[in-house]
């Protein structure tokens, strides 16, 4: 056992460099210089399309595994990719990287709500304490995004919102129904439910047109090429394979350490985090840390 734990740490502190690193990498999707460049419709087609690619040399040899867990391979490809790209892709088009990298903090509150929920995991008064702080923290992030205008900051500030309740169902179905299955065979099988359509989707989207005709399109697809390489196909074996060595609420924790890269990007790229911001996020992560705790002295 303490051989298949040892690595949960280092899996930990590589997924989070990844995963905190990929707000800033569909910021540079997005736009250039203020300048639109992608499209949120094209940035989360390319995304999947390209991820899915990148695996697609492993579906031969793990094929066998499609026919026996069909269901739970769609869910985990639905919810743990393909909905949340377009949630994120859409978010950042109005919100700032480090705000959404703040706000995918409550997946570990999302992942134990949807265990309770769904799968039967038992909840304590602490648990719940932990989901209610942590609710607070992200109802004052997304209270006080800076976005184009007051209407648009309940729209498009819970949207990440959402894509963590995508994440929390899609690790408890991997943990669950997934667990015996290679964790690069969960990863390319999973994303071929949402890989090819999103290849016909991103060709449809105008994508030649906007290379052709958009200074810096190339750089931005550059971008997203290495978003959907290293955040969508590389990270997904990983978290598969954190997945078959802890618990599916430790193993979302990594969203303890994805703020920090993500406002540290934001920082650097001459975004602004208001006191307001850092408390709240604050209060997401004590909500998460009581979650946690409680979970280690089950």
């Amino acid at each position: 056992m303490r051989d298949r734990s040892s690595l949960v740490w280092p899996l930990l502190i590589v997924l989070a460099l990844v995963w905190g690193s990929s707000f800033i990498l569909m910021k540079r999707g997005l736009y250039l210089d203020g300048t639109a460049m992608l499209s949120p419709w094209q940035l989360a087609t390319v995304r999947l399309s390209v991820a899915w690619l990148a695996l697609s040399p492993f579906l031969i040899k793990h094929y066998a595994y499609l026919r026996k867990h069909a269901l739970p391979l769609l869910g985990a490809g639905v919810l743990g990719n393909g909905i949340p790209a377009f949630l994120f892709a859409t978010a950042q088009s109005r919100i700032d990287s480090s705000l959404s990298g703040m706000l995918n903090s409550l997946t570990p509150l999302m992942t134990l709500l949807a265990g309770v929920l769904l799968f039967g995991t038992r909840v304590r008064l602490i648990h719940v304490m932990g989901i209610l702080l942590g609710l607070v923290g992200a109802a004052g992030l997304i209270a006080s995004g800076r976005v184009d205008g007051p209407l648009t900051v309940s729209f498009y500030a819970a949207l990440p919102v959402l894509g963590t309740v995508c994440y929390g169902l899609s690790g408890n179905i991997v943990k669950r129904h997934l667990y015996g299955v290679p964790p690069i065979a969960t990863a390319a099988l999973a994303l071929t439910f949402v890989g090819p359509i999103s290849l016909v989707l991103a060709w449809d989207s105008g994508l030649p047109e906007t290379l052709r005709t958009v200074p810096g399109a190339w750089n931005a697809l550059g971008h997203v090429v290495v978003l959907a390489v290293m955040s969508s196909a590389v990270a997904l074996v990983l978290w598969n394979v954190l997945l078959q060595r802890t618990s599916a609420l430790r193993a979302s924790s990594v969203t303890y350490l994805m703020p920090v890269v993500a406002i540290g990007w934001g920082l650097l790229d001459g975004e602004t985090i208001s006191g307001i911001q850092f408390g709240m996020i604050a209060l997401v992560l004590s909500g998460v840390y009581i979650v946690s705790v409680a979970e280690r002295g089950r």
